[in-house]
């Protein structure tokens, strides 16, 4: 058996702990951040804003031009709607001030999560965002990927903590993609209320068999980023929305060219899909990282409406995956196994090394 497929079969509720609290409105879930006083959904905004509509304005900043900013927008309004309470948001894409302007009548309904990465000092930055926004619900910081948390990191992090005290940010947190720094964050930062760190049913390393016990055991809430391999996981499925686009384009499973190579794998997969005839298998993945009742919020990237549909479709059930959906989930990431890094956008093929599938 693979490790992905071990993953599915064996491990879909790891027995961590007790669940995370949670709160059933409406078709929402709200489930407790930690040991904060904080509900967010289930379902997140996430911040990455469409590259169709950026329009660089400086060295590693950009903003929407008026047509994708009144589509995203539209968009983050229409989540609010459905429910999603949780909305993340890059000053470096432009998306402080529109986001406040949106959620400004009904600010104290929403979570606005705030994630540094300005190059001014953070305690500037955190000042910055509770003048927008009168408040920060949650704010966080990178820490970079194979790197140690040094003078700086903890420099940074004295600032959060500042912060939080003086009651300007209500949650502090930090983000990473590797396992070491999140066990390392653990460890050594005081007061941690969350981290973001990417879950998804395609790679082996996402069961985090070191750092899911501790975080849990030390009451730290857990968000789930990338939960579609940033988009990436759509181009797996013929049968996906025509306006869902995966962030790497170059990858289709789809193509004669690609049928001659993986025509079994494919084939497969084909087969796996088409005893889903109620939904895609982006929402399949969805309801696997939903179901994993140890995460607080899952925060995923929303450029259609289709895609906010459907992730929010995918909360309605999402406690007991199906044996179809296990197999076409599974089909899947040996497809992905087949084809290699290629199917990731360029500047996340590297993750593959850090959570790919074993040989």
């Amino acid at each position: 058996m693979t490790g992905c497929a071990m993953a599915l079969a064996g491990k879909l509720a790891p027995a961590f702990g007790a669940p995370v609290r949670e709160i059933r409105r409406g078709g929402m879930v709200y489930r407790r951040l930690g040991q904060t006083d904080l509900y967010p959904s289930l379902l997140a905004f996430g911040a990455h804003t469409d590259s169709a509509y950026k329009v660089p304005v400086a060295p590693g900043s950009s903003v929407l031009n008026p047509e994708g900013q009144a589509r995203r927008d539209h968009q983050v309004a229409h989540a609010l709607d459905l429910g999603v309470n949780l909305v993340d948001a890059y000053m470096t894409e432009g998306q402080w001030e529109p986001l406040e302007r949106l959620v400004r009548p009904r600010r104290d309904k929403v979570l606005v999560s705030l994630y540094h990465n300005a190059p001014e000092f953070v305690a500037r930055n955190i000042e910055r965002g509770a003048r927008l926004f009168g408040h920060v619900d949650l704010y966080r910081f990178p820490v970079r990927d194979g790197t140690v948390i040094d003078g700086k990191t903890l420099e940074d992090w004295d600032a959060l903590r500042k912060a939080k005290e003086a009651g300007t940010v209500r949650a502090i947190g930090i983000s990473t993609h590797m396992e070491t720094e999140m066990v390392k964050a653990l460890a050594q930062l005081e007061g941690l209320d969350y981290i973001f760190f990417p879950y998804n049913f395609i790679h082996a390393r996402a069961d985090y068999s070191e750092f899911l016990p501790k975080a849990i055991a030390k009451g730290v809430g857990l968000i789930a980023m990338k939960p579609l391999a940033m988009g990436s996981i759509v181009s797996f499925d013929p049968r996906a929305h025509p306006d869902v686009k995966p962030e790497n384009q170059r990858t289709s499973l789809f193509t004669s060219q690609n049928r001659m190579i993986l025509p079994a794998a494919v084939a497969q997969l084909t087969s796996s899909l088409s005893r889903l005839p109620d939904e895609t298998l982006c929402q399949a993945a969805m309801r696997f990282v939903y179901s994993k009742d140890f995460l607080s919020s899952v925060v995923t990237g929303m450029w259609d409406d289709q895609w906010v549909d459907d992730n929010y479709k995918a909360i309605g059930r999402y406690s007991e995956l199906r044996h179809e959906e296990r197999a076409a989930l599974d089909a899947a990431a040996r497809v992905a196994k087949l084809v290699g890094p290629s199917w990731l956008p360029p500047d996340y093929q590297w993750l593959e090394d850090e959570w790919g599938v074993p040989a």
